[in-house]
């Protein structure tokens, strides 16, 4: 790495939406761009937004419900709401799907009744969309089911193929590899919404204003980097990637499945990893369901600052 390049801390949780990153950087885009980037890996979503707000981080990769719910409740995640910094999402990504996964013995949603239910935090985001996953089938939260804090979803799935969770929300590949060993998919996000925005960039507005340069530098790497993993040509080397990099947590996953879970046109990351109006319409909406709000929810471009990813755009 060039000595002169610019350092930048990232986290994000294990899972197939760090392709990008990893693509970046295994193909040299970061350092082409003079990026010394620093990947870290949360297993809480309280933890990573509260690193974030306390500059300990420069950028994060979270549901984009982290961020919508940090703007009305930074005390959810550790911070005074006097200083809390405001948030902004600048990249987009997954549309979906999100899967509700119960035991193999657990065939249908009212299986879970008296069970508990596995979730990073019952605050999160996907917590309130397995909320109405399974109020959709006719459950309660709190009268026919409890929730249980069991980490991020690469734990929650590991614990739920052990056999000591009996159900939790995924997303790709842990869909995949939860199928493989027998458990039993209760519920899917795409069936009942037109579109859920699952994952997203951002960082605190301050930070990002004064620097602009670099989060334009970043976006534009990963960009470059979805346009190598959806080169047909370039297949073969970006299952080799699925199959070796523990950062995507696509173990005990084929590789050709791992690809085509995340390049599905539906439902896959996004060849332009554009955030979706729409999806991020539905996060909001959850949240003004579920969620004990103190103020308000927004517009989802109040959540945004896309001026960095048009400017990525243009520079590639």
């Amino acid at each position: 790495m060039n000595a002169s390049a610019t350092p930048l801390r990232v986290r994000t949780f294990q899972g197939l939406q760090n392709l990008p990153i990893v693509a970046a950087q295994r193909q040299g885009y970061f350092s082409r761009a003079g990026l010394d980037v620093a990947l870290s890996f949360t297993n809480s979503s309280a933890e990573q937004l509260g690193m974030l707000a306390r500059g300990e981080i420069d950028l994060i990769h979270t549901a984009p419900d982290n961020v919508v719910n940090f703007e009305t409740q930074p005390a959810a995640f550790g911070c005074d709401p006097a200083t809390a910094p405001r948030l902004a999402l600048l990249l987009g990504g997954s549309n979906g799907p999100l899967s509700v996964y119960a035991l193999p013995t657990i065939t249908t949603a009212a299986g879970l009744r008296g069970r508990a239910v596995g979730v990073d935090n019952p605050g999160s985001g996907f917590a309130l969309a397995l909320r109405d996953l399974l109020a959709r089938e006719g459950l309660t939260l709190g009268q026919d089911y409890s929730f249980t804090v069991a980490g991020g979803t690469g734990a929650r799935a590991a614990a739920l193929a052990q056999g000591t969770l009996a159900a939790t929300l995924v997303y790709p590949p842990f869909d995949l590899l939860l199928a493989s060993k027998g458990c039993q998919r209760l519920a899917r996000s795409t069936t009942v919404y037109t579109a859920y925005a699952s994952q997203a960039l951002a960082g605190t507005r301050p930070w990002v204003e004064a620097n602009g340069d670099t989060v334009t530098r970043y976006i534009a790497a990963l960009l470059l980097a979805l346009r190598w993993v959806y080169t047909p040509a370039e297949r073969a080397a970006v299952e080799a990637l699925l199959a070796t990099e523990s950062a995507l947590g696509a173990a005990g996953v084929s590789p050709a499945q791992a690809y085509a879970a995340f390049t599905d046109p539906q439902v896959g990351f996004g060849r332009e990893a554009a955030l979706d109006e729409a999806g991020l319409a539905q996060v909001i909406a959850l949240r003004a369901r579920y969620g004990a709000i103190p103020a308000a929810l927004g517009q989802p471009a109040d959540y945004c600052d896309l001026r960095w990813y048009e400017r990525a755009h243009a520079t590639i």
